[in-house]
């Protein structure tokens, strides 16, 4: 396995040379996320290899990577907002024309990247052959743009998306991608005559665009020039990144049969990014689910618009402003703690390595004495993550959500110091009373103990590989009105075990912050008054049993001890920030 990770380390750090060569700035940092990969600011967050599917999917993994550099080098967001419609469908088509110019204007500089971003393609329609997988127009325009955008021929697996667009397109099928393929270098004309197209189709409505042709004509030869400068510039420094990264894929094959035996499970399973089935543990007990169609799982932005969850962030500053140098200053003794934990030490009295100068002393006053040397040893420190998961209940509302938000800022941003990867999660219903699954269950007549009857929502507020400081904003969702309703707490907590299960981090901790027992009175009132309690009871049982996650909880006001082995209960709110940061460096003493 050493090997292996090894190998793993070197690939993804030539994938980030590469990465930043093609997107053609130093500013550019590289993640590598588990889920959503995406380019915010400076960031570029890819996915994150493993073992399975780099020997699987090289290229697959490459193209992804390269498409994401591109965007970066050969995109404007600027521009394209200047395009968006309030017209789903017709976004959906432009923003998918859009990414194949991308692409293709980036084949054109790099022909390994063409290489790269065409089997990408090639597996992504067998794989939707094989899923019988429906076919929507704005893929249709991915496939058959790419294609003619570059004279290349996808086979037989892309005649159904042809058919579809030549349908469309009728006898303007050729003169349409013939004048889209002038302007694959001016992202600004290529949009306009995008825009042309989908208003002759009848999908462009309510266009926010305020550019007209004159104004593009303008611009136009200042910027084909620029990016022709920009591509002979780089061509010969992404040659040879292009060259790092083909190393890799000769330490991939070196790598035995032998070791490959040893990989596990774990590295070929994808996050899930989907409420989890009651059964990913096992079948627990009698509990049920009437609907799953309108759970969520949500990204906080998401819930939010930008300025608004900036305004709620400095809200949160400015409520617990007095409380937040006490947290502080215990922050910092864990950081100490843990960073002691992780320093080097020195072996003494070794026969060779650094002179122990602390010795010299004996030598003066004895020659007869022998010269000491010492070395540097590592400490053996697990690899770690911490996920948090807040009750976003209504009976949380006021200071106790805000201190749990500003608590759950600050050690994020602690162990990060440490090196400790922390995700934080929060739950909910998005509604009261029970929301679109009770009326469901109202128009198919009522059925007797129909099982959780509401719609959940949860909700991501930090996920374990992006940065603090990217996240640090989402935490002032935790103020907005609305957002606190109704808690089932034992789908939440296998949630965010789920999550944890697939990490690749050796330890793991859950912490949950809760104020009470689950309650949902649309579920509580057509089943059993404890069901809720009971399938939390259950599931809390089987994660303790496991080990594969160590579980703890802190209850505000309540007493959790009763369901979690590991609890603290606290009656004053102000105590979370102590408390929590004390366990936690129990947790690492141990």
């Amino acid at each position: 396995m050493l090997k292996n990770d090894n190998f793993l380390e070197d690939f993804k750090k030539s994938l980030s040379v590469t990465i930043k060569s093609i997107s053609n700035n130093k500013k550019v940092e590289v993640n590598f996320v588990k889920e959503n990969p995406s380019i915010e600011g400076n960031f570029i967050n890819v996915t994150e290899p493993n073992i399975t599917s780099i020997k699987k999917n090289l290229a697959y993994l490459r193209a992804e990577a390269d498409v994401m550099a591109l965007e970066f080098r050969l995109h404007s967001k600027e521009i394209h907002q200047g395009f968006i419609a309030k017209n789903k469908f017709s976004n959906e088509i432009f923003n998918s024309v859009e990414q194949s110019r991308i692409e293709a204007q980036g084949a054109k500089i790099f022909k390994g990247i063409k290489s790269n971003i065409t089997k990408k393609h090639l597996i992504d329609l067998e794989k939707n052959k094989k899923n019988n997988k429906k076919i929507n127009i704005s893929e249709a325009f991915k496939y058959v743009t790419y294609e003619k955008l570059l004279n290349i021929d996808l086979g037989k697996l892309n005649n159904d998306y042809r058919k579809i667009i030549k349908d469309k397109l009728g006898n303007n099928y050729d003169f349409f991608f013939k004048d889209l393929k002038k302007y694959i270098n001016n992202q600004e004309k290529f949009a306009l005559k995008m825009m042309d197209v989908l208003n002759d189709l009848g999908l462009l409505e309510n266009n926010n665009n305020k550019k007209s042709k004159e104004d593009l004509n303008e611009d136009t030869d200042a910027q084909d020039n620029n990016n022709n400068q920009d591509n002979k510039k780089n061509d010969k420094e992404i040659k040879s990144d292009i060259e790092i990264d083909s190393t890799s894929t000769d330490t991939q094959q070196a790598i035995s049969v032998e070791e490959n035996d040893q990989i596990g499970e774990d590295d070929t399973e994808s996050e899930i990014n989907y409420l989890p089935n009651i059964d990913k543990i096992e079948k627990i007990g009698n509990y049920k689910i009437f609907i799953k169609d309108f759970d969520e799982i949500i990204n906080a932005e998401e819930l939010c618009e930008h300025k608004e969850l900036e305004k709620l962030r400095n809200n949160l500053d400015q409520q617990v402003f007095a409380f937040q140098p006490l947290i502080a200053k215990i922050a910092n003794r864990l950081q100490r703690k843990l960073l002691a934990q992780q320093n080097r030490y020195w072996e003494f009295n070794m026969e060779e390595g650094f002179l122990d100068t602390s010795r010299l002393s004996r030598i003066v006053a004895n020659p007869n004495n022998k010269l000491t040397y010492k070395k540097e040893k590592d400490v053996k420190f697990k690899d770690t993550i911490v996920s948090l998961l807040i009750d976003n209940s209504g009976s949380m509302r006021g200071r106790p959500i805000t201190v749990a938000a500003l608590c759950s800022d600050i050690l994020a941003k602690t162990l990060e110091r440490c090196l400790i990867k922390t995700e934080i999660l929060g739950f909910t219903t998005k509604a009261w009373k029970g929301g679109e699954s009770r009326e469901r269950w109202i128009k198919e007549g009522k059925p007797s103990n129909p099982g959780r009857l509401n719609d959940l929502r949860h909700i991501i507020y930090k996920s374990g590989d992006a940065a603090w400081r990217r996240s640090k904003k989402n935490l002032g969702l935790l103020l907005r009105e609305g957002i606190l309703k109704e808690n089932v707490d034992g789908e939440a907590l296998l949630w965010a075990y789920n999550r944890l299960k697939f990490r690749q981090e050796k330890r793991k901790i859950l912490i949950v912050i809760s104020d009470g027992a689950p309650v949902d009175d649309s579920t509580l009132s057509v089943n059993p008054g404890n069901y809720l309690e009971k399938n939390l009871r259950e599931i809390i049982n089987q994660i303790e049993n496991k080990n594969e996650v160590e579980l703890m909880a802190i209850g505000i006001g309540h007493d959790v001890s009763r369901y979690y082995s590991k609890a603290v209960t606290i009656m004053d709110v102000d105590q979370l920030g102590e408390v929590l940061l004390k366990e936690l460096s129990d947790i690492f003493s141990n």
